[in-house]
């Protein structure tokens, strides 16, 4: 935190001036922020206001005018440069500490939902607790064949060949089910679902599925086996891995809208802010668990996924409440699982939330095939249509079959319309 009173007597980490200005040089001279003159003059601008105790003050407009050189007229509500610009240099912070620092004594961030930078010393890396040393053999096996798993698996980050291209002219079912997008004036970001994986320096990487916040890492059993297991003591958090099924949906829906739309932008789950939510359109893809935003939106859904399939928490005639995904015992490449679309307002009541997701990376693939590909594209709107107009929120149940991780075989089993203006 930094501190401008030195007579202040909490108990806090006081930094100073001059290693908060070497920070930021370590910052402007990174190659992070080499090719971008606009971040890295916000960035200086934000950081001054920081430090004279100016931020709690600032505004939307005013950051329009000082930092951009807006003339007196402009409108924040009509011009976004701001919030676009102060969400990207919100990802390059995020960036450069994941890829560039190398025992930076300061973090620098800036905090979603405002224009306040904060300066605070790195935190002590997590120091796993010990287990049983006589388990040390089987986590130790363990600990490898979870390393090997996550090359192979971003390993396989290549678009599978056999992937239909998309077609550059959209048939009129694509037109209705994009619509709500193309005929917007709000940005469009294209959101990927980034899970946690713990990064152990001269290791590799280790996830547990049941953990995606980093302050709970440190009372994941699994873990603490694993640092156990191969003898370490220092961890780090990383959001840079994804998976297959969701690396290829978000570069067919980004191919599909590149065509029709001036400005598709992508960035990443742990990076995405409330205020972009608000005020943009938002394509998620990946399930809640990669997407955290998702799970405060739960219960506004008659359709939720959960651990081991899709919970139905309004069933209609003849519809089962819950869809139970199954992983062939062994082989959890191959299965049968279920993906889910979901289309809604947005949180304020204004814009649109598009929601790509499963509990396997292929069935996120699946579905998103089912939004881009013209053929899929016309069997999913007929059966949605009504009286020849979309329904502006529904929910779309798709039962998937995989092997390798790769979707063999989608079909549509049901679908909700949700309640217009729904929250």
């Amino acid at each position: 935190m930094l501190q401008n009173d030195p007579s202040d007597t909490k108990a806090e980490t006081v930094l100073d001036r001059e290693e908060i200005h070497a920070q930021l040089t370590r910052l402007i001279r990174s190659k992070t922020f080499e090719t971008s003159e606009v971040h890295r003059k916000l960035l200086q601008y934000l950081a001054e206001k920081a430090i004279n105790g100016e931020a709690d003050r600032l505004k939307e407009y005013t950051i329009g005018l000082e930092a951009f050189g807006k003339p007196s007229t402009y409108d924040p509500k009509h011009d976004s440069i701001v919030r676009l610009q102060v969400g990207r240099l919100r990802q390059k912070l995020a960036a450069y500490y994941q890829t560039e620092s190398h025992g930076d004594p300061i973090i620098v961030n800036l905090p979603k939902g405002g224009f306040k930078l904060n300066f605070e010393p790195t935190p002590q890396p997590v120091v796993a607790r010990l287990v049983n040393p006589r388990q040390r053999l089987l986590y130790g096996i363990l600990a490898i064949a979870v390393l090997w798993a996550v090359v192979a698996t971003v390993g396989y980050y290549r678009l599978r060949s056999r992937a239909a291209p998309v077609l550059a002219a959209w048939n009129p079912e694509l037109e209705q089910l994009w619509a709500p997008f193309l005929n917007a004036e709000r940005p469009l970001l294209v959101c990927l679902g980034t899970p946690l994986f713990v990064r152990v320096p001269d290791l590799g990487f280790f996830r547990d599925p049941k953990i995606n916040d980093w302050s709970e890492a440190g009372k994941s059993e699994r873990f603490n086996r694993f640092m156990e297991a191969a003898k370490a003591k220092d961890a780090l958090p990383a959001y840079t891995f994804t998976g297959t099924g969701e690396a290829s949906a978000v570069v067919l829906i980004s191919k599909l809208l590149a065509i029709r739309k001036r400005e598709v932008l992508l960035t990443r789950s742990n990076l995405l802010s409330w205020q972009q939510i608000v005020d943009d359109d938002v394509v998620f893809v990946g399930p809640p668990k990669f997407n955290p935003q998702l799970q405060t939106a739960a219960l506004t859904q008659d359709l939720v996924i959960e651990p081991e399939g899709i919970h139905n928490r309004k069933p209609q005639t003849g519809e089962p409440a819950f869809l139970q995904d199954q992983i062939v015992a062994g082989k959890p490449s191959e299965g049968e699982t279920h993906a889910l679309i979901t289309m809604m307002t947005g949180p304020s009541g204004a814009g649109h939330l598009l929601m790509i997701a499963g509990n396997a990376s292929p069935d996120t693939m699946a579905a998103a095939e089912w939004l881009t590909d013209p053929r899929r594209a016309r069997d999913l709107v007929n059966r949605l249509r009504t009286r020849g107009e979309l329904p502006p929120n529904f929910q779309v149940v798709l039962k998937v079959s995989f092997k390798q991780g790769i979707p063999l075989e989608s079909s549509y089993v049901f679908h909700h319309v949700l309640p217009s203006g729904r929250r």
